[in-house]
């Protein structure tokens, strides 16, 4: 599971939301690549509909080794 420990209000649907999402959608070596971040990013951006918030999560998705 996604440890996401700036959790937007502590929201566990919403981490596990975002979990799924990015399992299901990220690329093979997509870290570094930017068309493949990109994909995550838009992704990501479906459920969280901020695009500033997308990139907090992002910075914090990118740093996880199980991603």
């Amino acid at each position: 599971m996604c440890s996401l420990t700036a959790n937007p209000g502590q929201n566990e649907e919403l981490a596990l939301r975002i979990d799924e999402t990015i399992k299901k959608t990220r690329p093979d070596a997509w870290r570094g690549v930017q068309a493949r971040e990109k994909v995550i990013k838009a992704a990501l951006y479906g459920v969280l509909q901020d695009s500033a918030e997308v990139e907090r999560v992002f910075l914090i998705i990118s740093a996880q080794k199980e991603y």
